[in-house]
């Protein structure tokens, strides 16, 4: 592991993230700015985590009050909403036992359990759980019977996530626990051609919190860890060989999102079918996303990620606008965690646009969806020659009909004729 040309904040959470088993084996870290360690910490989702390690080392007496109480504050924070999500979990699974509805959980508390040790490592906003499409209503169904509804003002219409989302969102009338019910790992139209029904066909049965769960299988695991990191990441397969990635890593807010697919190669060295991983990658469209993310894990958190699956997942050079794009949205990242003047253009593409549910940015991956390279079509029909015309056509009309209802269904809920089931407190 070789980190060039960070400050001691920076390096210090990285040997936290790479010795948080053995927080005495953290060099020691002298002068450090406690501060700008914490405030960097806690972007990261690196409450708990830091908060352990620095008093497994000895550390906490070393940090000025203020410094104390804004991570105290954060670790509590978690734990609150480790034990809200537990609540949910609780009720809802049976529930789903009962009627026979698998049910995978995802990020949150399954990472935080089994890979951590401890639901309030890093327990998430809310609780993400994966289902069949086909099961989707049922779903939908449960949680309504445990409380759970449409009321944040803003939220469209079921059939609108159902069409041009990967998942939806259900929260309670307090408006701050909330449920993702997803049946994919990323939204519809990328170039990812992933078999829901085989993940959900390879999952187990298992128990998280005392409750009934269906478990993922490691390889799966790790596709979903690597697609999601890359969903908020997107310049990662155009980047991860820069020298200050670790930099533009914390800048991003990513670390714990690394560290989780690390843990998983630790905790599932033994259990990863890295054959299927390999065949599932190809056949997904995802061998740069896994290729990228498995290269960061080995490079800088010292994952045992054997060098013959990295050799069957190379990452091919992102040239042209697309590679132009994501260099700029990383120097834009880097310009505001520096504290340096950044460009209202960059700061609208990447804001979050919760009306068009996705941020301005992934407008390009749609373009490119719209003109896909023959591996795409190869993997999604079965050909290339005669798909490529209706594959175009499909996707302005697929393209137009979003743009239709993201109108509509705005228009419907700001003249308040979709109902509201209370407004937010």
């Amino acid at each position: 592991m070789k980190f060039v040309n960070l400050t001691p904040e920076e390096l210090f959470l990285w040997q936290v993230a790479c010795h948080w088993r053995q927080p005495g084996a953290l060099s020691a870290p002298g002068a450090l700015d406690w501060s700008r360690v914490v405030q960097v910490g806690l972007a990261n989702k690196m409450a708990t985590l830091l908060g352990q390690t620095v008093r497994g080392a000895g550390l906490w007496d070393e940090m000025p009050a203020e410094a104390q109480a804004m991570l105290a504050e954060g670790e509590a924070k978690f734990a609150r909403k480790a034990q809200e999500l537990t609540a949910v979990l609780q009720a809802y699974m049976p529930l789903s036992q009962q009627h026979q509805l698998e049910s995978m959980p995802m990020k949150g508390l399954w990472v935080s359990c089994n890979l951590y040790g401890q639901a309030a490592m890093r327990p998430g906003h809310d609780l993400d759980i994966l289902v069949r499409r086909d099961r989707l209503d049922d779903c939908i169904g449960l949680l309504e019977a445990v409380g759970f509804g449409r009321y944040w003002p803003d939220t469209l219409p079921d059939e609108f996530y159902k069409r041009h989302h990967l998942h939806l969102e259900l929260s309670l009338p307090d408006c701050w626990t909330w449920v993702e019910i997803h049946w994919a790992f990323d939204h519809p139209r990328t170039q990812l051609t992933i078999d829901y029904e085989a993940v959900m066909d390879r999952t187990t049965e298992g128990t998280l919190l005392g409750v009934p769960i269906w478990a993922p299988n490691p390889s799966d695991l790790l596709l979903y860890l690597s697609v999601h990191l890359v969903k908020h990441m997107v310049h990662l397969p155009a980047t991860y060989e820069r020298p200050d990635l670790p930099r533009l890593i914390l800048a991003e807010g990513r670390l714990m999102y690394f560290l989780d697919m690390a843990e998983a190669v630790n905790v599932y060295a033994q259990e990863i079918d890295w054959r299927l991983l390999i065949e599932s990658a190809e056949a997904y469209g995802a061998v740069d996303i896994l290729g990228a993310t498995l290269r960061v894990c080995r490079q800088y958190l010292a994952a045992p990620v054997p060098e013959w699956v990295l050799r069957h997942l190379p990452v091919r050079p992102v040239r042209g606008v697309t590679g132009r794009l994501h260099r700029e949205l990383a120097a834009h990242t880097l310009a505001g965690y520096s504290g340096q003047p950044t460009s209202t253009f960059w700061t609208f593409m990447v804001a979050e646009n919760y009306k068009f549910i996705f941020r301005p940015i992934r407008l390009w991956d749609l373009i490119v969806y719209a003109f896909p390279g023959r591996s795409y079509l190869q993997r999604r029909y079965g050909g290339v020659v005669t798909t490529a015309v209706p594959h175009f056509l499909r996707t302005v009309i697929d393209y137009g009909r979003l743009a239709v209802d993201t109108l509509h269904a705005s228009y419907q809920r700001k003249t308040g004729r979709i109902p509201t089931f209370v407004t937010k407190q």
